[in-house]
């Protein structure tokens, strides 16, 4: 999601002030159980699948969408649409919200002829970037240094993005920093749902996720070293040198080139080290807009949003919002949550790349979704939410199967079955949307 911070006039940055900067708005306390999901579809025209959709018909989708739950919708650089939810009050306001919202847009979707497709990757067509924007030319001749996958990376993946608060103490907030990093692995082996790219099966489970490691690892690998946190304040600290120490990839200028010299780190540019005399100094601005354009697993922002997640199929995206919200928020599913996958802790590419086939991956996983279906009865969550998840976890988890095995059982040239499939699917997302909305009201 693409977060407009315009460039604020001031003083310019020193060291000590952008590390007190992240500190005070990257990581903050607060109700621990709030819950916002980013929901992203690759958009497909239902008559031609493999066409790229024009950027005048997206518009129009946006346009003619209206939310009733309150959420957003932007378009990403290669023609994704994301909804995003307000951060609510837990997972199952979160899920009312998603699915009521995701069910009007799916039915102007399906009335302008376009299908959502809730894939980690584009299994049919070439990236193609549709936004005509300064910060997307700087990002894709940025990215252009790690060969196609940068492109891939901004117009060929989808994701389900969800952010939970810190907490409300220090130490909180360093448990929960550290168990949205260590759940990591498990919850993308998990949920792995993006097989093929360009009508090729690729070798990987979740190829998005293999694709955004093909490029820049100071702005994508985990800003969580292997020891844990102690204190928040170790945290921020942390964060605060992935950062500062991350090319800067984007400046905001007046005129249409944002591209930032080759090689300048954001410390380099504080610390005036670039030997560019016309490079103005920067500023607090320009370090809120530095930190949009970090992509780690997970991204401190105030509440820590985790993004290692593939995008789903139909209502799907419900179930690693439920399992994720569970084990953070129910204190008995923390602790052995944190137990069972220290473990694969580390095995972020294994993860990826085989998903439940890897024995200890699939030993978490289990372990996990069992924790979070006895958090989902001890909260007494409404029966289509345990459903869903109790569903998901028959169908895959406690069969040793991600999404992405049902797509490579369905062949690497899906795309008439894909459509009959998602159509079929839609319905299901609609019926979702009012049962659970009728079982919160009670």
């Amino acid at each position: 999601m693409t977060i407009n911070v315009a460039d604020q006039p001031g003083h310019a940055l020193s060291h000590a002030a952008a590390e007190a900067y992240i500190a005070s708005t990257c990581f903050k306390t607060g109700p621990p159980g709030r819950v916002g999901v980013e929901i992203e579809h690759l958009v497909h025209d239902i008559l031609d699948p493999h066409a790229p959709v024009r950027a005048d018909r997206l518009d129009q989708l946006m346009a003619n969408t209206v939310l009733p739950a309150g959420g957003m919708l932007t378009r990403e650089p290669g023609g994704q649409i994301e909804l995003s939810t307000l951060p609510l009050d837990n997972a199952e306001s979160a899920v009312v919200a998603g699915t009521t919202d995701l069910d009007e847009l799916h039915r102007t979707a399906g009335n302008a002829g376009l299908l959502l497709l809730g894939e980690g990757t584009d299994p049919l067509r070439s990236p193609r970037r549709t936004l005509d924007h300064p910060r997307y030319a700087a990002m894709e001749s940025y990215l252009d240094q790690w060969g196609l996958a940068g492109r891939q990376m901004m117009c060929s993946t989808a994701s389900v993005q969800i952010t939970v608060d810190g907490g409300q103490s220090d130490q909180q907030i360093a448990d929960r920093w550290n168990l949205v990093h260590s759940l990591g692995p498990t919850l993308v082996a998990m949920f792995a749902n993006s097989p093929f790219v360009a009508g090729r099966a690729t070798g990987w489970k979740s190829t998005r996720q293999a694709i955004w490691w093909s490029i820049d690892p100071a702005r994508t690998a985990p800003a969580q070293t292997a020891t844990p946190c102690r204190t928040a304040t170790q945290a921020s600290e942390m964060y605060a040198r992935y950062a500062l120490n991350a090319p800067v990839m984007v400046i905001q200028k007046n005129q249409r080139d944002w591209s930032a010299p080759r090689g300048l780190t954001f410390s380099d540019w504080i610390g005036g080290l670039h030997r560019i005399p016309e490079l103005r100094s920067p500023t607090a601005g320009d370090l809120a807009y530095h930190l949009t354009t970090l992509f780690p697993p997970v991204r401190a922002r105030g509440a820590f949003e985790v993004r290692y997640i593939d995008s789903q199929p139909d209502n799907d995206w419900i179930v690693p919002t439920v399992v994720l919200s569970s084990l953070l928020n129910n204190p008995e599913a923390t602790d052995f949550a944190s137990e069972a996958v220290e473990p694969v802790a580390a095995a972020w590419e294994r993860a990826a790349r085989f998903g439940l086939d890897d024995p200890e991956l699939a030993q978490a996983a289990r372990r996990c979704m069992e924790l979070a279906l006895g958090s989902v009865d001890a909260v007494d969550a409404t029966p289509t939410i345990a459903t869903t998840v109790r569903a998901f976890a028959d169908r895959h988890t406690e069969r040793n199967r991600c999404p992405a095995d049902d797509r490579l059982d369905r062949g690497p040239s899906p795309v008439q079955k894909t459509i009959a499939a998602q159509s079929h699917q839609d319905a299901s997302v609609i019926s979702v949307a009012d049962q659970v909305a009728r079982e919160t009201k009670r």
